[in-house]
């Protein structure tokens, strides 16, 4: 299998300087940026689509030969 961390502090950061994120348009508000200490395959970027906080996250597998994992993570408020 493998293994893989995430930081969530850019997504949490990001969803809690912008509030609601219904009263904006799509856009850029984040970024995770790749470095040699975390296992990103290309930045990755927090934004508002269509009135919700969404983060792209491509890595690359830890302990294990090779593999990678692509996922989509959204901010979900827990007053909803």
């Amino acid at each position: 299998m493998g293994e893989a961390e995430i930081d969530i502090q850019p997504l949490i950061t990001s969803a809690m300087v912008y509030g609601d994120p219904e009263m904006f348009s799509n856009m850029q508000i984040g970024k995770w940026l790749k470095s040699q200490d975390n296992a990103l395959i290309e930045d990755s970027i927090v934004n508002i689509i269509d009135g919700k906080v969404k983060q792209q996250v491509s890595l690359k597998l830890q302990n294990v030969e090779c593999g990678e994992i692509y996922l989509q993570l959204e901010w979900l408020p827990l007053d909803q």
